[in-house]
């Protein structure tokens, strides 16, 4: 549906249609309203701040919509390329491990390598999401990410709050492959509309979403997630209403096949417009049943790159995977995760060699600056574009990885370190599932 595009110069009226004071609670302590004024030709934020309950069961872990992104609104209103106006807003409260960029996105593969290659710190699409300490009433979080648009220079800004710190990433045209391939170029003026009136904040939408549904859901489906998504979303974005709490499974260490997840949206004041239970896939799931049907994966590795250095022997080995069954063709599929496999490293006799311990720190510019263990071999997961994403086995002859949760797209490699004295030719790296119900298989010659 065509929808008008917000003219980003002109500024709300901060009592009038455009921006509307929400609904008091009796709980809440006070009501802030809070105007952000900048030059002309900048972006004109206003914005309203509900403090979160201070009762004694609420326990806040981060800040909450309105104070991250006044946190962050001043770097964002001097970025050249703008005006920029709000359109997409991710909060997310983990208890566990989470991976965002294995579930939902339209294209996960595509996605993931190419939002990857265009952020390098903690963004939706690369690292791993703080953990959460708080109570999901509170409407705090200790990761925010928002996305903002500008018509003037068709670019898509991306800027997070995270444990207090804020980032601004320099802006990427709309036609880019992360924004193509995620969603996000189209019509974020749309998704805008979500903030016209501005709405509650988390803190009242968490309320809401809690004593609804929400604390029921929990009690019964821990453990769980609670993500706040404004505005564009690849969680719950057949919503038009653009302003969803969303507990689910997917994503978290553990959770595979079918899990039951809760959308609650929320109308601009924070009131409850309708809560939806659904049953979700995560990963590669057939059906999803009653029972769900699981298929798996089979990994399916192109030949492997040899490089030398003076203390390492190192083998690039590219992938991509899809249905177990059918491994040909580039398949988009999502839910594999690292806490899901293992690796074994034999050699040409058979042997099963001893793995070590990872001397390649996160983020290294080149898998050169990796050392070789002196008591065996270690591999990384490398993304497309060469960025560090994790390391196996986390300890000497362990099986788990470094980061618990970390997914595995099509066109990553997996990059096999070991001692300058090895010979890797003719090795075998084996990738095999840790989850019987959705199996994971794949060899590597080296």
């Amino acid at each position: 549906m065509d929808r008008p595009i917000p003219d980003a110069s002109v500024p709300p009226d901060p009592l009038g249609a455009g921006l509307r004071r929400p609904r008091r609670s009796r709980i809440l302590i006070s009501i802030v309203l809070v105007v952000v004024v900048v030059a002309a030709g900048c972006l004109t934020v206003g914005y309203v701040v509900n403090r979160p309950s201070t009762a004694p069961y609420s326990k806040a872990d981060g800040p909450t919509f309105y104070q991250a992104l006044g946190a962050l609104n001043g770097s964002v209103t001097v970025t050249s390329g703008g005006p920029w106006t709000l359109f997409a807003v991710w909060g997310i409260a983990t208890t566990l491990p989470f991976a965002p960029d294995v579930v939902h996105w339209p294209e996960d593969n595509l996605t993931a390598n190419a939002c990857q290659a265009q952020f390098n710190g903690l963004t939706l699409w690369n690292g791993s999401i703080p953990l959460f300490n708080g109570t999901f009433d509170s409407g705090t979080a200790p990761f925010w990410q928002f996305g903002f648009f500008s018509n003037s220079s068709s670019s898509i800004l991306i800027a997070t709050e995270v444990l207090d710190a804020t980032h601004v990433y320099p802006p990427m045209p709309m036609a880019s492959a992360c924004a193509v391939a995620s969603g996000l170029a189209y019509e974020p003026w749309g998704w805008a509309n979500a903030f016209r009136p501005f709405p509650a904040d988390s803190s009242r939408m968490a309320e809401t979403a809690w004593t609804t549904g929400g604390s029921a859901w929990m009690n019964q489906n821990q453990p769980a997630y609670e993500t706040f998504v404004l505005g564009y979303s690849n969680w719950g974005s057949g919503y038009p209403e653009g302003l969803v709490v969303h507990f689910a499974r997917c994503g978290l260490v553990g959770a595979t096949g079918a899990q039951p997840g809760l959308f609650v949206i929320v109308n601009s004041d924070g009131t409850l417009y309708l809560d939806d239970h659904t049953l979700e896939g995560c990963g590669d799931v057939a059906s999803l049943g009653p029972p769900p049907v699981l298929v798996g994966y089979t990994v399916v590795f192109s030949n492997a790159t040899l490089l030398s250095t003076a203390d390492s022997s190192i083998a690039s080995i590219p992938f991509q995977y899809g249905p177990a069954g059918d491994p040909s063709g580039d398949y988009d599929v999502g839910g594999l995760v690292s806490w899901m496999t293992t690796l074994n490293l034999t050699d040409t006799a058979g042997q099963r060699l001893q793995s070590g311990t990872p001397g390649c720190p996160a983020w290294v510019p080149s898998i050169a600056d990796c050392t070789a263990s002196a008591t065996g071999w270690y591999v990384v997961l490398e993304s497309e574009s060469g960025a560090w994403l994790d390391s196996y086995p986390s300890t000497p002859g362990g099986t788990s990885w470094e980061v618990p949760n970390v997914a595995f797209a099509s066109h990553q490699q997996l990059v096999v370190v070991a001692p300058s004295t090895w010979n890797l030719t003719g090795d075998e790296l084996a990738l095999n599932g840790t989850v019987s119900a959705c199996p994971v298989n794949g060899t590597a010659a080296i």
